[in-house]
């Protein structure tokens, strides 16, 4: 999620960065290799090492190290990329909701199964509505809202039918992520 984030702040809002396109790819990519293959080779590693028993990772409890270990990786990576050039300030808040989206279904998930899928569709959603309310005249966000709404619908109805959330986990997840991405933009951008 934050690859498409980072995609459509970068290629669908006009006045988002003075980067060149180049240079944005470079920024999705390392976006994408930090927050998206990292924590999925290291989930691979802990199924491999067994310290969770499946991927799917069904009993709250095979959740813990895995979800402690993406929380703080990217506590780390919204460190380390504080202040670097490329970084405008809308990228970082959005790198900052991100984060605390991921922090906070991490924590709430030593208590209760909330849905992290649904949190992270419904986050980039709410990037899109609030960049869509921020930066109205600059921006062709269309297309990226027509695809989260659909991602959205797919993936709330895949937890269902796979029956990894019951809906109270996926509202909860979808709630929690659009708002703390959406207030992002909105209120701190």
């Amino acid at each position: 999620m934050p690859t498409l984030v980072f995609y459509t702040l970068l290629f669908h809002l006009g006045s988002s960065s003075n980067l060149t396109d180049k240079g944005r790819w470079t920024v999705v990519s390392l976006i994408f290799v930090t927050t998206c293959v990292i924590p999925v080779l290291t989930v691979v590693m802990f199924k491999a090492t067994r310290v969770i028993r499946d991927l799917n990772m069904v009993n709250r409890t095979d959740r813990y190290i895995p979800f402690v270990f993406i929380t703080l990786f990217y506590v780390v990576v919204s460190y380390l990329i504080k202040g670097q050039e490329w970084l405008t300030p809308l990228m970082y808040n959005c790198f900052l909701a991100i984060t605390t989206v991921v922090v906070l279904t991490n924590g709430i998930t030593f208590k209760w199964k909330i849905s992290a899928h649904a949190a992270g569709v419904a986050g980039w959603l709410g990037f899109i509505v609030a960049f869509q309310s921020q930066f109205a005249s600059t921006n062709t966000l269309f297309w990226p809202l027509v695809w989260s709404v659909a991602l959205c619908g797919l993936v709330f109805w895949s937890r269902l039918f796979l029956k990894a959330h019951k809906p109270a986990e996926i509202w909860a997840g979808a709630t929690m992520g659009f708002l703390v991405c959406y207030a992002a933009v909105v209120f701190f951008s």
